[in-house]
């Protein structure tokens, strides 16, 4: 999800479009705001904030970045993790939890992939239409705000406020179908330095700590044929997907030790996983707690972090899991066309 919930991050927009000519064209902007952070190097303040259905979560870190891949994330709220941090160092992830005094380690090669990246931008602008809708002053910098709109449904998607002379994204907010606002994410300080300390970046195991393994992402591959096979069962696709929603990638790992089968469809902005595995295996919620609901005599459990739903069932031998940032009634939609 974190993978999926950082790619979000430049691709999102929404609100009304105003009448005045854009000052530049906003698929172009949109292309240099993700290449931004590879030539822009800043310190600043960022607060997200993740609605969910009857709550919201919110978080605030200090983030320190100097182009092109070195990012530092000090966590100053909420309480419970406060004084964590992190270190991205190119595909590499540490995360500092000094409470425990552990440092997990992961790797990520999508981090690094800036052929994906620009490929599932084509696909943002082949199914969302890009509006200039108008200039705001954010963390005291000049921005262009432009609004993504769904092509087959007319419905706004996100909405993202862009730096008019670095390029970067400064505050975006994404919505449910309904209207209803997700998730919002802007920087509350922000200035542009290079002058950041190599000491800031390092990821020296301190006194005290433990350094355990963390996940290691394995690289989705475009050749879905021959993913399937590798799974060593007959899986089950969705026939119901919303509009513009394609499967783009798949691949296979062993989450637990359970071999699993997970299937990417995205329509450049939106991203729905499915994971199925035939080793009766249920998914692992972590320390959320999950809730029930029932669709066509099967038995389910969801989550709802933020924008982000979990739905799983189990039928014809199979465990699935449905990710997606949509709505519960929606991803029930698409499990009930799973299988047949």
């Amino acid at each position: 999800m974190r993978s999926l919930g950082s790619l979000a991050l430049f691709f999102a927009l929404a609100g009304t479009c105003a009448a005045a000519a854009p000052p530049v064209d906003p698929g172009v902007l949109l292309r240099e705001s993700v290449e931004a952070p590879e030539a822009v190097s800043y310190v600043g303040q960022l607060q997200t904030v993740r609605f969910s259905s009857n709550h919201a979560n919110a978080t605030i870190v200090r983030i320190e970045h100097r182009a092109p891949s070195l990012t530092r994330r000090w966590y100053l709220a909420p309480e419970s993790l406060y004084g964590d941090y992190t270190i991205t160092r190119g595909i590499e992830t540490f995360e500092f939890d000094t409470k425990r005094g552990q440092i997990t380690v992961s790797r990520n090669p999508e981090l690094d992939d800036v052929v994906a990246t620009e490929g599932n931008l084509d696909r943002v602008l082949a199914n969302y239409r890009p509006i200039y809708d108008g200039k705001e002053i954010l963390a005291g910098r000049p921005a262009v705000s432009v609004v993504l709109l769904n092509k087959f449904t007319g419905e706004r998607a996100v909405r993202v406020w862009i730096d008019e002379q670095t390029h970067l994204l400064l505050k975006k907010e994404e919505y449910h179908a309904n209207g209803a606002v997700a998730a919002e994410i802007r920087f509350e300080d922000l200035r542009y330095t290079d002058k950041i300390p190599d000491d800031v970046f390092s990821t020296d195991k301190p006194g005290g700590f433990t350094e355990i393994a963390g996940h290691v992402a394995v690289t989705p591959s475009s050749d879905v044929a021959r993913v399937i096979r590798e799974a060593g069962f007959s899986p089950y696709t969705p026939r119901d997907l919303p509009q513009g929603f394609q499967l783009v990638s798949g691949d296979v790992s062993n989450v637990g030790s359970v071999k699993t089968l997970h299937l990417l469809y995205s329509d450049g902005l939106r991203s729905i996983s499915l994971f199925e595995n035939a080793t009766g295996a249920a998914a692992d919620f972590g320390t959320l707690h999950p809730k029930e609901t029932a669709f066509e005599g099967h038995q389910a459990q969801y989550v709802e972090d933020g924008p982000t739903t979990l739905l799983t069932w189990y039928e014809h031998d199979l465990h699935f899991a449905l990710v997606g940032d949509e709505l519960l009634t929606e991803l029930v939609a698409i499990a009930k066309s799973v299988v047949p």
